[in-house]
């Protein structure tokens, strides 16, 4: 199971501007069948010969939610069918007529969808719709799995609140919020679903497709569009060295944030001095956040090479999120962005006698920065996990390396299981090692 842990790393920028970037772990719970056939229950048609008719006025809520149920799903899939061949007229046929700031949402929405190459949309609603103060307006929870680019994907499922009024017409659109975090989702695959704000629910954005990549930007950073999407490609291949897991990441996509975007993406705010999150959105799937303020041109490489090596390290997943493997995500992600940067001496030694000043390091273990903790300190304890990472890839190898990773983070079979398998010794000996290391900075 994985907990919801934030990973941060602090690095010092040549202007002396101290960023971090986080890899969110979330858990990962599938829900019961039992909560299933209850979804299904109630998103279906109740009456076996036909389409369900309009309740009268004065009908029990439990009428008009089935009934609600059944015309959202009928939009919805019409919706989907708009969304996938272009047509913005069928994607938009369900909604409010004759309502500005609907069909201007909507075309936002869509033209994000259609910018991120999207191939499937299959949307589906999750437990019952609710009522909203008024008794003609509603709320219904929609999960939609989806797949930008290529036609098959890793299981990918978005959670959002769909808002619709009923009208003399029927049922129609209003629009789509954010899904209330507060809420479960019933029947998604995973819990962490509904607890992620996708890009694409709250920004419009204009995205460009590479070889292992997919980089979108709101539109106000349309002329670095090209620019990141290079520095992405670069950075996926060095990140695709390291992969940890079976196969290949099947596309690592990227999303660049603004200000505003920041606070209301995935997990929301991150921290004032968060540079990039790597957020697990699925079993199977991490993306990418980065600050568009902080690619600049000293230090964009080696962000987004950190941030696409926790995706490669971290995917196929079972267990990780442990204060005990801090220093092994993030002092990976460190190695990994290292050998990217051309010879350029990882310059962290200082900082590091720093904290062994304070306190003999007998642990390679350390644990994560507080969030108020000083920054020489923070910075000190991510240094520790590169210095950790170096030692062990310079004295056992890559191979060694790569399994110990795996088994400690990917597979939680312990530290000591994990280095046993893969080093034949006991973690107590190796951590001793890598302190020793550490200490001779």
């Amino acid at each position: 199971m994985i907990n919801l842990v934030r990973w941060q790393r602090i690095v010092l920028l040549p202007v002396a501007v101290l960023l971090t970037s986080v890899a969110v772990a979330a858990s990962d719970v599938t829900n019961s069948s039992a909560w299933a056939d209850v979804t299904a229950r109630l998103t279906r048609p109740m009456l076996e010969s036909g389409p369900l008719p309009r309740p009268a006025e004065d009908a029990p809520v439990s009428e008009f939610q089935a009934w609600i149920a059944q015309e959202a799903n009928a939009v919805l899939k019409v919706e989907t069918e708009g969304l996938l061949s272009g047509d913005f007229t069928t994607y938009a046929l369900g909604a409010m007529p004759d309502d500005p700031l609907v069909r201007e949402s909507l075309k936002s929405r869509f033209r994000t969808l259609r910018e991120l190459k999207v191939t499937r949309f299959d949307q589906r609603i999750d437990g019952q719709p609710y009522v909203l103060p008024g008794r003609d307006s509603w709320r219904v929870v929609v999960i939609a799995d989806h797949c930008f680019v290529e036609t098959d994907c890793a299981t990918d499922e978005a959670v959002f609140d769909s808002r619709w009024k009923v009208t003399p017409d029927g049922l129609k659109l209003t629009g789509f919020r954010v899904h209330d975090r507060t809420h479960p989702c019933f029947s998604c695959s995973s819990s962490r679903s509904a607890i992620v704000a996708r890009p694409w629910e709250t920004t419009e954005l204009v995205a460009k497709v590479g070889k292992r990549t997919l980089v979108a930007v709101p539109l106000k950073y349309r002329a670095r569009l090209a620019e990141l999407a290079a520095r992405a490609e670069s950075a996926a291949v060095i990140a695709d060295r390291y992969q940890v897991g079976d196969g290949k990441v099947d596309r690592y996509r990227l999303f660049i944030a603004d200000p505003v975007s920041c606070s209301q993406w995935y997990y929301g705010y991150p921290g004032a001095w968060a540079a990039g999150l790597a957020a697990p959105t699925g079993p199977n799937r991490i993306e990418v956040e980065a600050a568009e303020s902080a690619l600049t041109p000293g230090y964009a490489d080696e962000l987004l090479t950190h941030e696409l090596a926790h995706v490669s390290t971290l995917r196929n997943d079972t267990t990780y999120g442990q204060d005990d493997v801090w220093f092994l995500v993030e002092g990976m992600a460190e190695y990994v962005m290292q050998q990217g940067v051309g010879g350029k001496e990882y310059r962290r030694g200082t900082v590091v006698r720093h904290l062994t000043q304070q306190r003999p390091l007998r642990s390679v273990m350390v644990q994560p920065p507080a969030f108020d903790a000083d920054l020489v300190d923070a910075q000190a304890r991510y240094a520790v996990g590169y210095y950790a990472l170096e030692y062990l890839f310079k004295h056992y190898g890559k191979t060694k390396t790569l399994a110990f990773f795996r088994g400690a983070v990917q597979y939680g079979i312990g530290l000591d299981g994990a280095s046993q398998s893969a080093f034949g010794k006991p973690w107590a000996k190796v951590d001793r090692e890598c302190a020793a290391y550490v200490r001779k900075l």
